[in-house]
């Protein structure tokens, strides 16, 4: 692989077998558009190839023409970033002058570190679901690649997209090997703290589903796998030990102990002072000693 990647930069030739009308360009600022785009605007070709790779950037800024279509709206050239990665895509007729979709190629110009392009590449294959550097028509399409790219061929291409590819694998299968090393290593930490067998075969549920996933060149699927793994371990690291006596739970008023404010309440002098009832104080009627001493 280190004999045909590149360390900053990725050239691609990728094969359009379908394109429509689904985009625009707007004229203004030459950037690209959605169909319901309502200011001025001209309909731009994308294809395929295009439309799959842009929706697997992560982050993507819009996307610059820096060759607006003309009147082939499908020959056009497009940039955009991504991070770290930058994106520029060409589209070319290269067969019967451009009268059908599959004499168009798609020449992907990919700068940036070497695992974001292998992603990319890993996403974009398995998005399409189909080899991109397939060319419906080999001998024009070879033809076309000595004209234009110098040093360039189909072969060439096919391994420079393959290598990517594998590249981009590999590290989806490192980082699967990498949480089933830190599983064990927690499951050991804990000991017989825990229910060993029900947590073992909880994260290694979760490792197969990543495995499988991983089969089927389906990256976005290994991630959940495992991230439910990573929360399933967050989880496992904060849980206490059986033998922890919890603190009692806190109580909780039923409403018995809540005055109604509604019902009017009446309290002595003494009722505030000494918080006792009317019941238990003594009561001393005071109006008929003081008409005695009158007297």
């Amino acid at each position: 692989m280190d004999d045909v990647l590149d360390a900053t930069t990725s050239v691609l030739i990728a094969q359009v077998r379908q394109a429509d009308a689904s985009h625009k360009i707007d004229t203004t600022h030459q950037l690209l558009r959605g169909r319901h785009f309502n200011g001025p605007s001209k309909v731009v070709y994308l294809g395929d190839v295009s439309k799959a790779l842009l929706s697997q950037l992560p982050h993507p800024e819009t996307p610059v023409f820096t060759e607006p279509p003309g009147y082939n709206e499908q020959r056009w050239t497009l940039t955009t970033t991504s991070g770290d990665l930058t994106v520029s895509i060409a589209s070319r007729p290269y067969w019967a002058w451009g009268l059908l979709t599959s004499g168009y190629l798609n020449v992907l110009t990919l700068r940036g570190p070497v695992s974001e392009r292998a992603r990319l590449v890993l996403d974009l294959t398995s998005s399409l679901g189909q080899s991109p550097w397939e060319m419906a028509h080999q001998r024009p399409a070879q033809r076309w690649l000595q004209r234009h790219l110098e040093g360039r061929n189909l072969k060439n291409n096919e391994r420079e997209w393959k290598a990517l590819f594998e590249a981009g694998r590999t590290a989806l299968n490192e980082a699967i090997e990498a949480m089933k090393l830190t599983c064990n290593t927690v499951l050991e930490a804990k000991g017989e703290d825990i229910d060993h067998a029900t947590w073992q075969g909880l994260l290694d549920e979760d490792i197969h589903m990543a495995q499988r996933a991983l089969a089927e060149d389906n990256a976005p699927a290994v991630e959940r796998a495992l991230a439910r793994v990573e929360a399933s371990l967050i989880q496992l690291k904060n849980e206490a030990p059986e033998d922890i006596v919890m603190a009692p739970e806190a109580e909780v008023s039923d409403g018995s102990d809540v005055m109604d404010i509604s019902t009017p309440t009446t309290l002595s002098l003494a009722n505030v002072l000494t918080n006792e009832t009317e019941d238990d104080v003594p009561f001393v009627d005071l109006t008929t000693n003081s008409s005695s001493e009158e007297e």
